[in-house]
């Protein structure tokens, strides 16, 4: 168990996450998927499986602090320590600046600042005790430049940018490697679609 290679994927149900898990799977981790739709996570875990790899499913909502220690806990107890955080869930708003209601701007910070918060805060020190470990902040354009009507999406992924950037500096010289990568581009997935339906999906990045 100790020499198993394990990851941890949030929002791995679908999209960016799930072919993310799927490489992943493929590079021999076994996988600990995160989500709140079970049944999408089955077929992630299901595609991982038919390969030969190893999944471990958890739905749960990355903006409950409980609820994702829990998960963490479950993920390590059935596959190993965990040696990679993939944060990439996330909730994506497009609405005018005057039109964003309190409760959807809480809900961008909600999944897309406490989430990453929570997950990386559930597995960096375990890391660092171990000597090392990788976590991923998966980001977008936005955040280089915040285009109209997405005011609450890209204050959300800054603030998640800057997370990772402290990451960096208080857990780097222990081995655990924090990176944020920018996704140029709207991904093809089932959330962007459903975001920006009058848009053109030959136009959108392939996950």
């Amino acid at each position: 168990m100790s020499d198993t290679k394990v990851a941890l994927v949030t929002g791995a149900g679908r999209g960016i996450g799930r072919d993310i898990a799927l490489t992943l799977a493929k590079d021999g981790y076994a996988c600990g998927l995160i989500a709140r739709t079970k049944s999408q996570l089955e077929e992630t875990a299901e595609l991982i499986r038919k390969n030969g790899g190893k999944a471990v499913v958890t739905p749960t909502d990355v903006s409950n602090r409980a609820a994702v220690l829990a998960s963490i806990e479950t993920v390590e107890r059935e596959l190993g320590p965990i040696s990679v955080l993939i944060n990439n869930a996330g909730a994506y708003l497009k609405k005018k600046f005057t039109e964003i209601a309190e409760d959807e701007f809480d809900f961008q910070f909600k999944v897309n600042c406490y989430g990453p918060f929570f997950c990386s805060q559930g597995v960096v020190a375990k890391m660092a005790e171990r000597g090392g470990g990788t976590i991923i902040f998966v980001l977008g354009s936005e955040t280089r430049g915040g285009p109209a009507q997405y005011s609450a999406y890209t204050g959300s992924k800054l603030a998640q940018r800057a997370i990772a950037e402290s990451l960096a500096y208080e857990f780097g010289h222990l081995g655990v490697h924090t990176a944020a990568i920018d996704v140029d581009g709207a991904v093809d997935s089932p959330r962007v679609r459903e975001a920006m339906p009058d848009v053109d999906p030959s136009w959108f990045v392939s996950p």
